[in-house]
């Protein structure tokens, strides 16, 4: 892909992984905001602040000369468009693409995993930094989809079922197909069922309490 689309994206990507309501929800509760009782507009104009100082300020500056480095940058970003990483589209020739209230879909982890954890656990999005994530896989519509990840192969290698179940283990509330979806995709539709039931038995494990809207 060329260096401006993946620039841009790799930006707009930071900037929905800081609106998750997931993201919030953890948040605010290492911080102890809802037991400090905060309000729900307290708690939004914080986040909205951390997203200000994290994504939008250092996008802002990114092409100021005179701008401190470090006013200028933002982790997700760096590590995205670093040289170790490798950008590819994905298009199936037959669609089939799932997509979910989390864009930002991390599978597999490099080095040393931490100990007592199965690697397919690492296909939830959990326990993996942004230092050692393997993939991160994006869907953007049924036939069209994004891999950026430290192995060049991936994205050769990556079935259409493979790329679904991590937009499936990723999501947080919801997946989302067109409504003819299963009649033209019944093998996906099949998994699909599987793989939803596997997440709603495993998530519960890491969602700390969350639930659909954000709500426990």
């Amino acid at each position: 892909m060329p260096a401006m689309p993946c620039h841009a994206l790799a930006w707009l990507l930071a900037l929905q992984w800081q609106r998750s309501q997931f993201l919030r929800h953890v948040v605010t509760k290492e911080l102890g905001a809802e037991k400090s009782g905060l309000s729900d507009k307290e708690i939004q104009t914080m986040m909205m602040g951390m997203i200000e100082r994290t994504v939008i300020d250092p996008w802002r500056l990114r092409s100021d000369d005179d701008a401190y480095y470090k006013d200028q940058w933002n982790h997700l970003v760096y590590t995205l468009l670093s040289s170790d990483m490798h950008w590819s589209c994905y298009r199936p020739r037959s669609g089939g693409l799932l997509v979910s209230d989390n864009p930002l879909c991390f599978s597999g982890v490099v080095g040393t995993p931490p100990p007592g954890l199965p690697a397919a656990f690492f296909d939830h999005g959990v326990q993996t930094g942004f230092h050692n994530f393997r993939r991160l896989t994006v869907p953007l519509g049924s036939r069209l989809g994004v891999i950026i990840s430290r192995d060049p192969q991936d994205a050769s290698r990556l079935r259409v079922a493979d790329f679904n179940r991590f937009t499936v283990f990723n999501s947080r509330e919801f997946v989302a197909h067109a409504p003819e979806w299963p009649s033209t995709h019944p093998a996906l539709a099949q998994d699909l069922a599987e793989l939803l039931m596997r997440q709603r038995m495993v998530a519960p494990a890491f969602l700390q309490g969350y639930a659909p809207g954000g709500r426990t």
